[in-house]
């Protein structure tokens, strides 16, 4: 089994979506320079801290990298938390 790691990354990020049914849905997202297109949403989560619920995402983009993704639905804020690396 290979080993992984988690790098936190912590910055805003631009992402395309689909809201449909009061259901929202990463597509992509850009980061440094590049357009990562999503393959699959692993897992999704709401975390209901405050007024504004955050809506967390588990994500593996077309180069198989998966990510968590975070909307902050206080200022419709994407963020990219972290990516898991093997190695």
């Amino acid at each position: 089994m290979p080993d992984i790691r988690i790098e936190r990354i912590d910055e805003a990020i631009m992402v395309r979506a689909d809201f449909q049914g009061g259901v929202v849905t990463p597509v992509a997202f850009r980061r440094q320079h590049r357009e990562h297109r999503l393959t699959r949403i692993n897992a999704r989560w709401v975390e209901r801290s405050g007024k504004h619920p955050s809506f967390f995402f588990s994500v593996t983009d077309d180069s198989g990298d998966v990510y968590q993704l975070q909307l902050q639905s206080a200022e419709m804020v994407w963020w990219l938390d972290s990516v898991a690396l093997e190695g």
